[in-house]
């Protein structure tokens, strides 16, 4: 591997390799807006009950399968790029995706074991691909200005992700007579696009040659020391609070939508709010790179997660509000997600480049193993456990539910609690420690030593 600058990155190769982030927020979104309204509703397993079958194999599988990737992708990356990663999870994608869905018609024990297991091999498939792909982002520029272009790209083909995972796909299931059948046909789509989507990002890759390698940290105990690193600590933290709002706010949106604003059509009126939040993400990501360059990476961040916050806060409590004001409330859910998803991905890349600076060694992999764990952990606890937990307790029914009952009240505030609610309140707990422990300027904050290059 030779030195490259980063401006020499073509834009092809930038979006081909971002392209990969579209498998990524597929495989976040299926199970996090889908999964729990289709193992309640149409399934007719009790909420927390789901939620529990969902949550244990995520975090722990997630766990067990990121740190295992994580090493195994530093270990060998002299012999196994970090590409080629992608061409597994493109193999691995469809199955997973498509046995997640295909919940036996069987006793509810038979269901719940079903369900752990098939999503503890989608845990295992999603990391194949997820570690090595953020890892490689840390590796193809030194310069901090074109990692925020770099997560430009990465999160505006999130927004792809969004439209065709959390807008197109409910539609497909509308369309399809919303049963068992339409989610198992939907599920096979979404597996394909995945496999498609990265083997794009592979060829991108191909093209791209990573910053001077340096010595590299190969034991599970230099692997969890990257815990140890204080800037990266500080992301985590804010990142525990972010996920586990997002993914609160992913599983109750089904429901929020359905039941709060007692939309009949309320798969149709996802499709156009994930679609106007889709657009806004892909149209979003240069305006929040130009305001990261004028006011700092860090006050970006604020003015986004705050913003944030009160949309969520304030959309939770205006479910009768007039379908063009709920448009409105998309769309700035679409940007505001966008900015401090965009900056907070540049602040680690950030991190993970000043560690290497600072200590001569590559931890790339490590680093973005226990990312991905917080990350996803953060997603199932609020997306599963949390908002399993918080529905059951209110009183929602899956019974009613499956019969097209009507929910009592309290069940209507439990999911407002779930959807806006608490999620609000949290992403200012976020915004609060970035504001309180990040630096301005995190790059400058890290002493920098010259690199230790391998052999």
């Amino acid at each position: 591997m030779h030195d490259r600058p980063a401006n020499t990155l073509t834009t092809a190769v930038k979006a081909g390799y971002g392209a990969g982030q579209i498998a990524g927020q597929l495989f976040r979104d299926a199970p996090s807006l889908l999964l729990l309204f289709y193992l309640t509703s149409i399934i007719g397993m009790p909420p927390a009950i789901a939620g529990a079958a969902i949550f244990i194999p995520k975090v722990f599988f997630g766990a067990v399968s990121d740190l295992g990737i994580g090493i195994l992708s530093d270990r060998l990356v002299d012999r196994v790029p970090r590409r080629r990663w992608l061409l597994i999870g493109a193999v691995m994608a469809p199955l997973a995706m498509v046995a997640t869905f295909a919940v036996p018609d069987a006793a509810l024990w038979v269901q719940v074991g079903y369900v752990a297991l098939a999503f503890s091999v989608y845990m295992i498939a999603f990391s194949t691909f997820s570690v090595p792909y953020l890892a490689q982002f840390a590796e193809m520029t030194d310069d901090p200005g074109e990692r925020t272009v770099l997560m430009a790209w990465k999160h505006g083909m999130t927004g792809v992700g969004v439209l065709l995972g959390a807008a197109l796909t409910p539609v497909l299931i509308h369309l399809l007579g919303g049963g068992r059948a339409a989610y198992l046909i939907a599920a096979t789509v979404l597996g394909l696009l995945c496999a498609a989507t990265l083997l794009i990002a592979w060829a991108a890759a191909g093209r791209i040659r990573v910053v001077p390698r340096v010595k590299r940290v190969l034991t599970l105990r230099a692997l969890l020391g990257v815990l140890a690193y204080r800037p990266f600590v500080v992301l985590c933290a804010s990142a525990v609070a972010m996920t586990v709002a997002a993914g609160m706010s992913y599983a109750s949106f089904a429901f929020f939508v359905t039941y709060n604003m007692a939309r009949s059509d309320a798969f149709v009126q996802i499709g156009i709010i994930s679609t106007i939040m889709a657009v806004v993400v892909m149209t979003g990501s240069p305006l929040w790179v130009y305001v990261a360059r004028r006011i700092g990476k860090k006050n970006a961040y604020l003015v986004a997660a705050i913003g944030h916050a009160l949309t969520m806060l304030v959309w939770s409590l205006s479910a009768d509000a007039p379908i063009g004001m709920v448009y409105v409330f998309g769309a700035c859910v679409g940007f505001f997600n966008t900015g401090w998803g965009l900056v907070m991905l540049s602040l680690l890349a950030d991190t993970i480049a000043g560690s290497r600076a600072e200590r001569g060694d590559d931890r790339a992999g490590s680093f973005s193993a226990v990312w991905t764990i917080i990350e996803k952990s953060g997603i199932a606890l609020g997306g599963t456990l949390i908002a399993g937990f918080v529905l059951s307790a209110a009183g929602f029914s899956a019974a009613l539910a499956k019969q097209g009952g009507v929910q009592p009240a309290s069940a209507l505030t439990g999911i407002a609690f779930a959807y806006g609610v608490l999620p609000g309140i949290l992403k200012l707990i976020a915004a609060a420690i970035v504001w309180r422990f990040v630096p301005a300027d995190l790059v400058k904050a890290v002493p920098v030593k010259a690199p230790v290059h391998a052999g």
